[in-house]
């Protein structure tokens, strides 16, 4: 098969060289430089990429999706997508390519929790993968290492995907997507490394927490009934504590607790417009899906 591996890089002149030159052995390698302002494509470039640079920054999900367009335009029969910063084994692409080579399925995902690797993930980023992870199988029916960055995937996979995500958020895109529209996926377990350099370019929590968002709106597009009615609910509780609240000391030969009674009141009305937007958005997202 006419493999493509690619890279998105951001800033990653100290592990691009190593990555690149053990990727070479398995397929022709791509680097984005997304508007990196270091020497990422230089060292790219020297190890045996091809390079395209954006000249800004412009999140990873649009450095994959020039990549995938750079694919579907060239011959290549299956493309491998992999970190710059060297948490992923090149060596292990073999192991991503080969259910695709026997034709099992379209695509596959490298997973940390597969081999017991899921150990060796920070404490902060165990919770975290499992909020987001949780989050995209409410909204695909999915269960996977939802943000793992090293798969591979077919070419039907790459032509029936037609991504939004710009950002980080791509990964959990790209398995909405599948689920949509019938790519066969599956995982194998990789090993992933956490001691390398540049490991946190982004602050973690605002990171994930924009990830998070993006995830929530698939749902609510997805499955807004689901997602209108968790609010709705918690509005009816908050409701609820704010009623017994307002009303305890009157029960108690006191006075009716006037603040209190109006924000239940408040919450209620939220509440059950919650609920009416829900069904409303539900019926009009069947009615586009159909």
């Amino acid at each position: 098969m006419k493999t493509l591996i690619v890279i998105p890089a951001y800033n990653e002149e100290l592990t691009i060289g190593s990555v690149v030159a053990l990727a070479r052995k398995y397929g022709d390698v791509l680097v984005v430089d997304d508007g990196s302002n270091d020497r990422t494509s230089e060292i790219a470039k020297e190890a045996g990429a091809l390079v395209i640079r954006h000249k800004t920054n412009l999140g990873k999900g649009r450095a994959l999706k020039t990549a995938f367009e750079y694919a579907l335009s060239r011959e290549y029969d299956a493309i491998v997508t992999m970190d710059a910063d060297g948490q992923h084994n090149p060596d292990e692409i073999p192991l991503l390519l080969d259910p695709i080579t026997k034709g099992e399925v379209d695509l596959v995902i490298g997973s940390r929790y597969l081999n017991g690797s899921k150990k060796e993930i920070p404490l902060y980023r165990r919770l975290g993968l499992w909020v987001l992870n949780k989050s995209t199988k409410v909204a695909s029916n999915i269960d996977v290492d939802s943000q793992s960055g090293f798969r591979a995937m077919n070419r039907k996979a790459l032509e029936k995907l037609d991504l939004n995500s710009n950002g980080y958020s791509i990964e959990t895109d790209m398995i909405v997507k599948a689920s949509e529209r019938g790519i066969r996926l599956m995982e194998v377990p990789i090993t992933v490394r956490y001691d390398v350099p540049n490991k946190h370019k982004k602050n973690p929590f605002t990171h994930g927490l924009g990830v998070l968002a993006s995830i929530v709106s698939l749902i609510g597009y997805k499955r807004p009934l689901l997602l209108f009615g968790v609010l709705s609910m918690m509005s009816f509780i908050i409701a609820g504590i704010l009623g017994y609240l307002a009303l305890e000391p009157y029960y108690k030969g006191g006075n009716v607790y006037l603040t209190q009674a109006i924000g239940a009141g408040i919450f209620t009305i939220i509440g059950i417009q919650l609920f009416v937007a829900g069904l409303t958005l539900n019926v009009l997202a069947r009615m586009v899906r159909e």
